[in-house]
């Protein structure tokens, strides 16, 4: 990757950092003249993106969405000019009495807005769920925050979040928690929630610095159950110019819970560890990386831990580590899994569920273990109706009497690849939900299917993708997903959530969706074209006060993404 390519996620952080100032002014006279820097800047990340050598489908969540906005510039900057001369436009958000006509037996939790424009403020997707006791927070990227927050004074936001005092059974949707008072600086989101207590709820993000070309994590704190926020602090911020932070997760450890623990991936264009290739040209350097707090999210590691690093060098040029979650067993152990593609010079079909153990609360971490090799989903990158999905993995631990300390893992692999002439890879994979589990840490159980129905020969063929995974204090392990078993041609989608009670052996799969709903892509001027998030979320009760487990999801059957919430 050359050095003018390394820039360009710093370009197009700027390119939005611009965006912000200009639209919180707020002033009619921010008009054609004052675009025009933008406009330039634009021009030049579209110079950039024609070098062959960058890898745009190895960006995920928020770097994909900002680097979108810079493909799409001609179309977000009309948007971007009304907004700046009409800043307080009349609410008009859609009720959520208006939505629950169109989502019969589902319960949305979330609200559009559309006072600012019929093109964006309308998407809720990616959620994070946090339960403890009567308290339950859900937290999602929210494109309406995004907009009422480019109109404030303070910094930016693409959160949301709604909230439950009554263990799930009505949510309270709050709109976004406060973003930074810079207004340089924006929550960008990828949201990771979690909670120490009823009160206690933490509520994790990706921030950037948009002047100063910084990104890391920035974490806000709650003390009333999650009815409010304070403003976020910064846990991590990387050096500028040259990081990009993505995928963000937080767990805490329920025998202490004053440990807090965060990965992420760290896109690093720096060349410090991978230095440059034989043209000259910075090497990009993909890790995993982890930091921990002891006293509750006050202070936080003065240097990442890094549980996985690889270089994408002439001999490697097609890995990337992607997905990282953490959790944190009963004993203060620290699990952290991912997905490893390309590595040993392998293609970008190569692939791999790993994990990774801490036994010194995030210290140090043991070498890498392979759970599984993976087989493609779709074509690599997205799947049929250009839906953006991967094969990340999802992990939960055991806290009930029979499975404390059991380690779950679910993920998405093609159980079928057919020939397709049209994809990059020649064929299509289509998605199963796989699981897991382990003892230790140290080995893992021959992979099994969760998805039960039938496939192949004279069997439809169908995509089951974006799984997550729970377990509560009976020991039940459920495992939820987005679903198109009935569709014959694989485009309608339903929600199943499938659950075991006898340690994952056989699983009993439950749709939840009252019908099945069309994926929408394409449909947000500040998202990327093929994005219906990278994940969702099943919580148990941290507490372990009750039993079962909440889904929580996005449903399109509104004709918009809505976040919806299930509990089985």
């Amino acid at each position: 990757m050359t050095t003018r390519k390394s820039n360009k996620l710093a370009i197009v952080a700027g390119l939005a950092g611009a965006i912000l100032m200009l639209a919180r002014s707020g002033q009619t006279q921010l008009a054609d003249e004052r675009l025009a820097p933008l406009d330039a800047v634009a021009a030049h990340v579209a110079r950039l993106e024609e070098n062959p050598h960058f890898r745009s489908e190895l960006l995920y969540g928020s770097a994909r969405n900002l680097v979108s906005m810079a493909d799409r510039w001609s179309t977000v900057r009309p948007l971007l000019k009304q907004l700046a001369n009409d800043p307080e436009p009349a609410p008009n958000a859609v009720s959520i009495e208006l939505a629950n006509a169109f989502l019969t037996g589902g319960k949305p939790i979330s609200k559009v807005t559309l006072g600012a424009s019929r093109y964006s403020g309308f998407t809720q997707s990616e959620t994070s769920t946090a339960w403890c006791g009567t308290s339950v927070v859900v937290g999602f990227n929210d494109t309406g925050s995004e907009i009422r927050t480019i109109l404030g004074g303070g910094g930016r936001s693409v959160l949301g979040y709604s909230n439950s005092v009554n263990r799930g059974v009505a949510f309270s949707y709050v709109g976004a928690p406060p973003a930074t008072s810079n207004a340089n600086q924006a929550m960008l989101g990828e949201p990771s929630l979690a909670c120490a207590d009823s009160s206690k709820f933490y509520y994790a993000s990706i921030w950037s610095d948009d002047v100063q070309s910084r990104s890391g994590v920035a974490i806000a704190k709650s003390v009333d159950g999650g009815k409010t926020f304070d403003a976020p602090s910064i846990a991590i911020a990387k050096p500028p110019f040259s990081h990009i932070v993505d995928h963000d997760w937080l767990a805490i450890d329920r025998g202490s819970p004053a440990n807090l623990y965060v990965v992420y991936l760290d896109l690093d264009f720096s060349g410090g560890v991978c230095g440059v290739d034989r043209d000259n040209q910075v090497i990009p350097r993909y890790a995993i990386e982890s930091i921990s707090s002891a006293d509750g999210g006050s202070a936080w590691s003065v240097q990442p831990t890094v549980i996985e690093e690889e270089c994408a060098n002439q001999s490697n040029p097609s890995v990337s580590l992607g997905g990282p979650e953490v959790a944190v067993g009963p004993g203060g152990q620290v699990y952290v899994a991912w997905e490893a593609i390309g590595e040993n010079g392998g293609s970008l079909t190569a692939r791999e569920i790993r994990t990774a153990k801490s036994i010194d609360h995030g210290t140090t971490f043991a070498a890498p273990i392979t759970v599984a090799q993976v087989t493609v989903i779709g074509n690599g990158a997205d799947l049929q109706g250009f839906v953006r999905s991967s094969e990340f993995p999802s992990l939960a631990i055991g806290t009930g009497k029979a499975n404390s300390g059991v380690i779950y893992l679910s993920w998405s692999t093609a159980g079928f690849s057919i020939p397709d002439a049209i994809t990059t890879i020649g064929s299509y994979g289509f998605a199963d939900v796989m699981f897991s589990q382990s003892t230790t840490g140290a080995s893992w159980s021959a992979p099994v299917r969760v998805n039960n129905n039938p496939e192949g020969g004279s069997q439809p063929l169908s995509d089951q993708f974006q799984p997550s995974i729970g377990t509560d204090k009976t020991g039940k392990i459920g495992i939820c997903f987005y679903d198109r078993r009935r569709d014959l041609n694989n485009f309608l989608i339903d929600r199943y959530c499938a659950s075991s009670k006898n340690g994952g052996t056989s699983w009993t799969n439950l749709k939840i969706t009252p019908a099945n709903f069309a994926s929408l892509v394409g449909q947000d001027e500040l998202v990327a074209p093929d994005y219906m998030s990278d994940y969702n979320t099943v919580a148990a009760d941290g507490l372990g006060q009750s039993s079962g487990l909440i889904d929580s999801y996005s449903s399109n059957a509104a004709g918009n993404p809505n976040v919806m919430t299930n509990r089985f």
